[in-house]
Order: C-alpha cells, then sequence, then structure tokens
C-alpha cells in the first residue's frame, strides 16, 4: 500500500511535527493597526533572526532589503508580475514560475544571458547543486532549506532575489510564511512594507519556529527515519529528509529528469 503511494503522490511535503503543532496551538495571533509602525517592528526583527538562523548555510549580508511573502509562492508571484526579462529554468525544476507567465525557456545548458531561476536544494530530487561560476542574474529559491543538514550554498554573484520558506521544513503549508531577500527594493513588495500591507501573523510563527529549532533540526529528527524508508523500498535518500529519489520504472510517473523519481517519503513517518 505505501509503496503504492509513493509512486502515485505527486506532492512533496513535509511531516508537521507534534512539537510544531504544540507551538501553533499555544501561539496568540498577532494585530497591529496599521501605521503604528508595530508590526514593521516585529518584521525586521524576525528578518534579523533569520539572517542568522541560515547563515551557517547561506550568506545574506550582500541582500539589505527583505519582505514577508505567503512562502516562496508568494516571493515568485511578484517576480513574474514585476520582470519583463528573457528567463530560463533547468529541466525539472519548479514548474510553478513557468505556469505563472508561460515565456520562460527550459534548458539543459546555461544560455549566456537570460536571467536564471533556480532551486537549492534542486526542486526535482531535494539535493544541494552545484552551479559553478553563474554570471547571469539568478533568482535562487532556497525553498527546501531547513528540510536538510547544515550545508554551504553558493551564491552566484549576480544573484538577484533569494526566496525561503517554512512550508517545506517544518510543514506549515496552510500557514504561508516565507522571506525573500533583495540586493535592491523590490518594485512590488516594497511599496506593500511600507504601508505594512502584509500578513501579521507570519512574523510570530517564524519567530516561534527559530526560537525553539535550528535550522538543521528536523532533518536530524527524521535522518533515521529516511534511511529506514529508503532502504526499504530501494531507494535514496536525499539530502531533503522528506524525500527520496529513484530510477526504478515502478515510479515512473514520478520521474522529473534524467529518468529519476522524485518521492515523498512522509506518509512512512
Amino acid at each position: 500500500m505505501l509503496k503504492s503511494s509513493l509512486r502515485d503522490n505527486p506532492w512533496v511535503q513535509s511531516p508537521l511535527s507534534k512539537e510544531v503543532e504544540i507551538l501553533l496551538y499555544a501561539l496568540d495571533p498577532n494585530y497591529y493597526q496599521r501605521g503604528t509602525g508595530q508590526a514593521t517592528k516585529d518584521l525586521n526583527e524576525t528578518i534579523e533572526k533569520h539572517r542568522e538562523w541560515v547563515s551557517p548555510i547561506i550568506d545574506l549580508k550582500e541582500f539589505p532589503f527583505a519582505y514577508v511573502t505567503s512562502g516562496a509562492t508568494e516571493a515568485i508571484n511578484h517576480w513574474r508580475l514585476s520582470d519583463t526579462r528573457s528567463w530560463q529554468y533547468f529541466k525539472g525544476d519548479y514548474q510553478y514560475p513557468q505556469m505563472l507567465s508561460g515565456n520562460g525557456i527550459e534548458v539543459d545548458e546555461l544560455r549566456p544571458d537570460d536571467v536564471l531561476y533556480v532551486s537549492n536544494p534542486k526542486c526535482h530530487d531535494g539535493n544541494f547543486g552545484e552551479f559553478g561560476n553563474i554570471n547571469n542574474p539568478v533568482i535562487l529559491d532556497c525553498a527546501y532549506l531547513s528540510a536538510t543538514a547544515i550545508k554551504s550554498i553558493n551564491v552566484p554573484v549576480n544573484t538577484e532575489q533569494v526566496m525561503f520558506s517554512f512550508s517545506k521544513g517544518f510543514g506549515l503549508i496552510g500557514q504561508r510564511c516565507g522571506l525573500v531577500y533583495t540586493k535592491k527594493p523590490h518594485p512590488t513588495l516594497h511599496p506593500l512594507k511600507k504601508v505594512e500591507c502584509y500578513n501579521y501573523s507570519a512574523a510570530p510563527i517564524m519567530s516561534m519556529i527559530m526560537d525553539k529549532f535550528n535550522v538543521n533540526t528536523m532533518y536530524n529528527i527524521y535522518l533515521n527515519d529516511q534511511r529506514r524508508v529508503c532502504e526499504q523500498y530501494d531507494l535514496t535518500p536525499s539530502d531533503t529528509y522528506f524525500i527520496g529519489t529513484s530510477t526504478d520504472v515502478y515510479y515512473k510517473k514520478q520521474r522529473r529528469v534524467d529518468g529519476i523519481a522524485r518521492l515523498c517519503l512522509t506518509e512512512a513517518f
């Protein structure tokens, strides 16, 4: 039964641990009168805490601007809404940006001038990628970060945006918590932040999670479960704890690229 579920489930979603669930129930929802500055104060404190929290994996010093988003999804929405340049993505990467605008170019090899959207850890298998010396403008999606061990991510020199989500690592898909960092004021998110027009509940949820857990805590908690399930079903463990991969034809429906199927292990946990 579980093997067929691995084969048929097209989604990857981390488990909601009991510890995280208890924290959510204990949290008092925040609301501020817009314009008092309290929402901005809380958000900026959360952003600085997040910079430090992810610093063992990624250095964000070159990105002075930051904005709260509804997961990485809203950051992608605003990028596609505000950027008219030609752009590309590697075969097998996250399809949502292309679903939005339909004008991205799927590539096997990097085109020299177009903006590159790329996920790291990689969407198609959850593993960290090594992208070498990329000089293109880059939109970097780090949604899987917080579901992995600590491993340094190389940020290409011309990276313009770095996106994060709390959905993948902590199972907070419904809470819609994320951040995006930029080198310049974001054309659509910056005006919204100035007038405090965003979800005020996201900052305290993210702050609470970071106070309780390290960036690699969930990976460490579930690592043995991942290895057990992968051994049982002859899968390859991903760098992302709730993902296993396989080239077995049985899982061909979930193949993303190079004959590799991405499989969600959460049900087995």
